[in-house]
């Protein structure tokens, strides 16, 4: 499999920059406004589409969300605006943008706690990203060509968009690919009339011998069809991640007081022989100590100097258990314990050795 497979495989791949060119040559721009590439890899069609149509008098603010890093920090050079960030995590302002390019990962949802089944990537984020969509708007949405013919994709285009055109990629790239493009203008209004003859267009998108057949590359669109898009907003007040990125806290934590005081806390006691203990020993607590040899020493100096050690004794000892059964009977039951001492010896200054316990 080619290169380009593989990433095909893997979900991702980057729109081939021909495609853009011949893209660029089905619109016209009235305007000033925002476009959105929701999953945007490195920014560069995005990028492409828009400096295409950037003048003094119109002036087009790109939005772009990535979830992997290295392709999002790629973007950020070239887009207005990026996040890297899971779409899924994003709030952003509904029915603002003036043109979505939608490219989405050609994979399965992640399923929830009770879920039965996941739903396809292509389906939930064309549901999705036609919310930030305004009226009036231009949807461009790149997926295989075989998907166009699930019930849910053909249905929701039928339903959502009108001036809907349907062009394979250009010769040079289809082989590869297999990809189509719609272009659409998204309805205005609460009711919204379905477009029979396209869902059932649609729905032969299965089958390539219909897709080579039927649907006309996307170079033969050109001086045949464009698609106006409308001006609207830049500036969209709405537009970041609902997760919080662990980095943007990362500094002031590492220098905030309660985190040095944290580590200060925390931090390993030297054992010094000889030295202060690190809390008080009372009585009881040294005589275990004494007792269980964790502690020898020397007690007093001068005249008075005694050695002393302790020593942990460890036995065993029988215990009879009697048990009394319903009907008087009894039941004698062994069981061997294990019994600890503690011995203490001192050697006197003289040389007398006295056993303590």
């Amino acid at each position: 499999m080619s290169h380009i497979g593989n990433k095909l495989r893997a979900g991702f791949f980057a729109t081939p920059q021909c495609q853009g060119d011949y893209i660029i040559k089905l619109l016209n721009v009235e305007g000033s406004g925002a476009w959105l590439d929701p999953t945007c890899g490195e920014g560069a069609i995005l990028h492409q589409l828009a400096q295409a149509f950037r003048t003094d008098d119109c002036n087009i603010v790109t939005y772009g969300v990535e979830l992997d890093k290295a392709r999002a920090e790629k973007a950020d050079e070239v887009l207005d605006c990026v996040i890297n960030a899971p779409i899924e995590t994003m709030a952003i302002q509904n029915d603002t943008f003036s043109l979505v390019f939608l490219n989405p990962p050609y994979d399965f949802t992640m399923k929830g706690v009770g879920d039965t089944s996941a739903e396809r990537k292509e389906y939930v984020e064309l549901l999705r990203n036609t919310k930030y969509l305004k009226e009036g708007g231009i949807l461009i949405y790149i997926i295989p060509s075989y998907r166009y013919a699930d019930h849910k994709i053909a249905r929701f285009l039928a339903t959502q968009f009108e001036e809907v055109g349907i062009m394979r990629f250009s010769e040079e790239d289809y082989d590869d690919y297999r990809q189509c493009i719609a272009i659409a203008r998204k309805k205005s209004g609460k009711f919204k009339e379905f477009n029979q003859k396209l869902f059932e267009f649609l729905l032969q998108m299965d089958k390539e011998e219909f897709v080579q057949s039927k649907v006309a590359s996307i170079e033969q669109f050109i001086g045949r069809k464009t698609w106006n898009v409308p001006s609207g907003d830049i500036i969209i007040r709405t537009f970041h991640s609902r997760f919080l990125a662990k980095a943007d806290f990362a500094e002031g934590i590492r220098f905030s007081k309660g985190f040095q005081a944290f580590k200060e806390r925390t931090k390993p006691r030297t054992l010094e022989i000889g030295g202060q203990p690190a809390i008080p020993i009372n009585q009881g607590q040294m005589m275990l100590l004494l007792g269980s040899g964790g502690v020898n020493g020397l007690v007093s100096h001068g005249d008075h100097l005694h050695a002393v050690q302790g020593l942990e004794i460890v036995t065993k000892e029988d215990v009879k258990e009697e048990h009394v059964r319903d009907d008087g009977s009894k039941t004698t039951i062994v069981k061997q314990r294990t019994k600890r001492s503690v011995s203490v010896k001192i050697i006197t200054p003289s040389g007398i050795v006295r056993k303590l316990v």
